[in-house]
């Protein structure tokens, strides 16, 4: 019997079955080892504790996930209480104006740059996860979090607003800085013509 079909029976083999793609789902959305390694193990004593209601309709790694992203929210949720969230700008504003003329238009060295190559693809490698997570732990955490909470795991606009304790508006400027800084990284980083 493979460790997958073992596990389906027997929640000693979540860990050797499912643990490191786990832990990979976790960390790619918090910026801390240690948080995402607890919030593994949480997610495993939940699963542990609701295993009789698990009922098939999915895979047990897409149930294990679920209950994964559910502690992941609760985390990023508690972070936003316990932060103080500020609404003034950073200083970065001025310069990501910069890269537009008066029009709105690119200017023509901060247009931004033909990535190339099959979106999916990039996105699934090990070696864009890592590029990923290195721009996002560049991102100042209020950034982050809006932009974990919003694109990667996919809170509605207002829910995702409520959450961080921020006006809908105020999480549009902190999505639209993340979107920003993240290309500029990524551009800087993982697609600079060396790195590809």
């Amino acid at each position: 019997m493979a460790p997958a079909e073992k596990s389906a029976s027997d929640p000693a083999g979540w860990v050797t079955a499912y643990g490191d793609r786990l832990f990979r789902y976790a960390l790619s959305r918090i910026r801390d080892e240690r948080a995402a390694e607890d919030l593994v193990q949480d997610a495993l004593v939940a699963a542990l504790g609701a295993r009789a209601r698990f009922e098939g309709r999915s895979t047990e790694l897409t149930w294990l996930i679920g209950i994964l992203r559910n502690k992941i929210f609760e985390h990023l949720r508690r972070q936003a209480r316990e932060s103080t969230l500020s609404l003034g700008g950073d200083g970065e504003d001025e310069r990501e104006n910069a890269w537009f003329e008066a029009d709105g238009h690119w200017r023509g060295s901060d247009a931004p740059a033909d990535w190339g190559g099959e979106p999916h693809a990039r996105a699934e490698s090990d070696e864009f996860a890592a590029a990923l997570r290195g721009c996002l732990d560049a991102l100042t955490p209020n950034v982050a979090r809006a932009f974990v909470l919003r694109e990667m795991e996919g809170v509605e606009h207002g829910e995702c607003a409520q959450t961080l304790g921020v006006p809908p508006g105020h999480l549009a400027v902190l999505l639209y800085r993340a979107r920003m800084r993240l290309r500029r990284c990524l551009e800087k980083g993982y697609f600079a013509p060396e790195a590809a």
